[in-house]
């Protein structure tokens, strides 16, 4: 009988499998997976476009999404700074410019779609400045169109009430719906109409914004004809609390909503929204509805493409077409290291909140103690965010007069959640597709580098932060080697896609 000799690895190898004698003695890059490790890495392949959103039936217009893509990067939107962070306090540190002068920033500014959508110009770059400061880092409008709550922690249910919310929040844009509806009017009546007016025609202002306040003082009353007021030209008589006789605009050039009670003379705008007849307020906030849905129209457009590890996956376990290291970190991924647990399927999150032991901490980032209202407190995450959905705080966009399908009610079910404890600190899990572009990371931006991040995750997190009592049982020390984080780094890195067309990402040419 002939005998053959077998070296003691191979027969190792032959008896138990490649798995149980690791990566060393296996060659080929199929070796390294078991067919349950494969099925895994399979759930996370090729991103598919975002789903239509059926409150916005502008998505998939390419006449609005022209239009959105020309309001995403155009500044004049914005106004002037506050210098206030998001809890209300007036920070020591300057905005992007001196309070009450004007910001200049667009939606652009602080989601560059050059840099992955995020934001490369805010200083000291952790958190994002604008009017005032953020309480968190921005993160990428890429790929915001398939999260079905946003922001976060999750305050908001589309893209359409978180575009208005950054419109004329007081720490981001600062601008104003009655001053949106000017710009509008004056710069881009003809691609509006082109898009809403058949259904939602601009407000008749008559003339231009320049005009109009050519006829006003500057406390936006009308200036007196002939020491009357000039009725003529669209202004009324109205009565102070002292009985004194003014007179204003049917239109005024700035206003936003207040308490939806006359009350002039509150800052900033003399209430001027509030004061308007109710018709056209409404005209005006339509308009406002409808400025924000043909960005929203244009973000859907905005999502990762194929990617090299999509490309490695279609060619099979044992492609060549990523570097060993990315291999050993696919596996590593849907294995010891458990990424895959929250970052799962294609966009490579469960879109659920987490409180993963992260520090609150940076310049702008506010602590529970500088909360005065806890019921909405920045720094508890998921439970603020639920708490002003639910209570309406923040608009949703189920309601029936702005929905396009008013009987819509896929979101119904975040509503009915209920508010727990176990909710402060919990962030929602970011995708990692591009995520070799979007530092800084975390909410608040505390790390500059993904070797921060996995090093956070394999010590477990840390006993910091907000309500560290909350932190989720799936953060646990993962053991891993230095090897097997540069492993791990390796598959991120393979997870930035093709480069958006330069007809999405360049600034357009503005009116």
């Amino acid at each position: 009988m002939r005998l053959t000799w077998i070296p003691c690895a191979s027969l190792i190898l032959l008896l138990a499998g490649c798995e149980s004698v690791g990566d060393s003695f296996c060659e080929q890059p199929g070796c390294l997976f078991t067919d349950a490790e494969w099925e895994r890495i399979s759930t996370l392949a090729h991103l598919p476009p975002p789903p239509r959103d059926p409150a916005n039936k502008y998505v998939g217009n390419a006449l609005a999404e022209q239009l959105g893509r020309k309001l995403y990067h155009d500044p004049r939107f914005s106004g002037v700074a506050t210098q206030k962070d998001s809890t209300g306090r007036v920070m020591s540190q300057p905005a992007r410019a001196p309070i009450g002068e004007r910001i200049e920033v667009s939606c652009a500014t602080c989601h560059d779609l050059r840099r992955g959508g995020t934001d490369p110009t805010s200083v000291p770059g952790h958190v994002s400045v604008g009017a005032g400061w953020y309480d968190v880092n921005a993160q990428s409008t890429i790929n915001s169109a398939y999260y079905p709550l946003k922001y976060w922690n999750g305050r908001y249910d589309s893209l359409v009430w978180q575009a208005m919310a950054v419109g004329e929040s007081s720490f981001s844009m600062n601008g104003n719906r009655v001053r949106f509806a000017w710009l509008l009017h004056d710069l881009y009546k003809d691609e509006y109409e082109a898009v809403f007016g058949d259904e939602w025609p601009l407000p008749e202002f008559g003339r231009s914004f320049e005009e109009q306040a050519a006829l006003l003082e500057t406390d936006g009353q009308c200036k007196l004809v002939g020491a009357r007021c000039p009725t003529q030209l669209g202004c009324a008589e109205e009565s102070d609390e002292d009985g004194n006789t003014t007179c204003w605009p049917r239109f005024p050039l700035e206003g936003k909503a207040g308490d939806s009670a006359c009350k002039r003379g509150q800052a900033p705008f003399q209430d001027a929204y509030d004061c308007m007849a109710a018709e056209d307020q409404e005209t005006v906030f339509r308009t406002f509805v409808n400025w924000a849905k043909a960005i929203a129209a244009f973000e859907h457009l905005l999502y990762s493409r194929e990617a090299p590890f999509d490309r490695w996956y279609d060619d099979g376990p044992d492609s060549d077409l990523l570097p060993p290291e990315a291999i050993r970190g696919a596996r590593l991924f849907v294995g010891k290291a458990a990424c895959i647990e929250c970052h799962s399927g294609p966009l490579m999150s469960d879109k659920r909140f987490y409180n993963i032991g992260v520090p609150q901490e940076g310049v702008g980032v506010p602590r529970e103690e500088d909360c005065v209202d806890d019921g909405y407190c920045a720094p508890l995450g998921w439970y603020a965010g639920l708490t002003a959905l639910k209570a309406g705080t923040t608009r949703r966009i189920d309601n029936e007069d702005y929905s396009d399908t008013p009987t819509d009610r896929s979101r119904k079910a975040f509503y009915e959640l209920e508010v727990e404890d176990s909710m402060r600190g919990a962030w929602r899990t970011p995708g990692l597709r591009d995520v070799a572009l979007t530092a800084p990371y975390m909410h608040d931006g505390i790390y500059r580098s993904l070797e921060e991040v996995v090093r956070h995750y394999d010590r477990g997190g840390t006993s910091e932060g907000v309500a560290p009592q909350n932190k989720s049982v799936r953060i646990a020390p993962l053991g891993l080697r230095d090897r097997e984080v540069l492993d791990l780094l390796a598959f991120l890195e393979a997870l930035t896609g093709d480069p958006l067309p330069t007809e999405l990402t360049d600034p357009p040419e503005l009116p």
